[in-house]
């Protein structure tokens, strides 16, 4: 094994517990819904919402194993800058379900007083994103990747930017919509291996 190796392995530990924790989070919520005694409002909205964050966590794990040879991952300042990206990511997740179904069994009236705050981290973390990924393809830029940078990085923040912006479901249904397929877009070519 070499040294580098080792390295990002060591690198990952905290990686991997926040990404844990926000999957975690996502399905505690879910249970706790499922299982409540009060009766509870289901919103699609919502619910493809949350699907969407713990897609997000996922596709991190994936990001994460796509940079493990770039020594500049785990410098101290650099790293810091994905622990705080993760951290957001875990604040989504946390934001993307109630904690207390009895006290918010409403999804529609929980989304709906809960769209700003959840969107605006969204926003904040597809920032993060767009900027680590501008570093990571370098300075210049590329022009064989420019168009992914436009849809695959900066399409999530606008498309963000915006649900915290609007308010009507219907954009929102939409924005999820086209924030799904920039995902699988993004990820179809992905695999750890």
């Amino acid at each position: 094994m070499t040294p580098e190796i080792r390295a990002f392995e060591y690198a990952l530990g905290l990686f991997a517990v926040l990404i844990g924790l926000a999957v975690a989070d996502i399905a505690t919520s879910f249970h706790r819904l499922i299982r409540s005694k009060t009766p509870i409002v289901w919103d699609p909205l919502t619910l493809l919402a949350a699907v969407y964050a713990l897609c997000i966590a996922i596709g991190m794990w994936f990001d994460i194993w796509g940079v493990r040879n770039f020594a500049e991952t785990r410098r101290f300042f650099f790293y810091l800058t994905l622990v705080a990206s993760l951290f957001v990511l875990f604040l989504i997740a946390a934001a993307s379900l109630p904690d207390d179904p009895q006290e918010q069994g409403n999804l529609r009236e929980f989304y709906a007083a809960n769209r700003r705050y959840f969107w605006t981290l969204m926003t904040l973390f597809q920032f993060g994103y767009l900027a680590h990924g501008l570093y990571f393809v370098g300075f210049p830029l590329p022009q064989q990747y420019l168009g992914r940078i436009l849809i695959d990085l900066a399409g999530p923040f606008a498309i963000s930017f915006l649900l915290v912006l609007l308010k009507p479901r219907v954009v929102h249904y939409g924005g999820l919509a086209l924030l799904f397929v920039i995902l699988a877009y993004h990820y179809a070519p992905y695999s750890i291996n």
